[in-house]
């Protein structure tokens, strides 16, 4: 599932198909042509420039998004998405003084700050608290309310079911089933690729 995201934002080159957004062929694409066709996209494990501080890691995302903006512009946008994620009072602050969730939001903060209209979650909930799960299911609520169109590549269930209108479901590469959530998670091919074949 992680490499249909480094696919779909041009990390690693396609053997075959095609991905269109909008009409245009995103396969065609390097990643920073990609990123500027409005898809971003979160890491697994993040991945902030370490020796920036938290506002200057979202400032030189919305440097070099859709569109380019000026330094002053950049500072200001970044400190909007800090307020937005949760993280101003961690903006002067170095990354690596940043706890897991607050690096999780700092990669939502980067990632919004390319101005997407397509955003690509890769498994933004691992690693974290029963509590810190919620507050980021809330968050990725929010972040669609904007009218972002969210992928998401996500193992935790409950988070899949609350947040999802489509499921697509992945085994060794291969779609074993899409549709309704509901529906989705009652399939017998899911359920034995996933569940250890105990139905719902």
């Amino acid at each position: 599932k992680s490499t249909l995201i480094n696919v779909l934002s041009g990390f690693f080159p396609a053997d075959a198909g095609s991905v269109r957004l909008a009409g245009v062929d995103l396969l065609d694409l390097e990643a920073h042509q990609i990123a500027a066709e409005g898809v971003a996209r979160t890491f697994q494990i993040p991945r902030p420039f370490s020796t920036m501080t938290a506002l200057e890691n979202v400032a030189v995302s919305y440097m070099f998004g859709q569109r380019k903006h000026s330094l002053a512009e950049a500072r200001v946008a970044a400190d909007d998405w800090l307020e937005f994620t949760g993280l101003a009072s961690v903006a002067d602050r170095d990354v690596s003084q940043l706890n897991l969730q607050q690096l999780k939001f700092l990669e939502l903060a980067r990632a919004l700050a390319t101005e997407p209209r397509l955003l690509l979650l890769d498994e933004v909930l691992a690693g974290l608290n029963p509590s810190e799960i919620q507050q980021s299911i809330a968050m990725i609520r929010r972040i669609h309310e904007r009218g972002i169109t969210l992928v998401i590549v996500e193992h935790v269930l409950r988070a899949v079911m609350s947040l999802s209108d489509r499921i697509v479901v992945l085994d060794q590469g291969m779609v074993i089933a899409t549709g309704e959530p509901q529906t989705v998670m009652r399939d017998e091919a899911v359920v034995a690729a996933y569940l250890g074949g105990k139905k719902l």
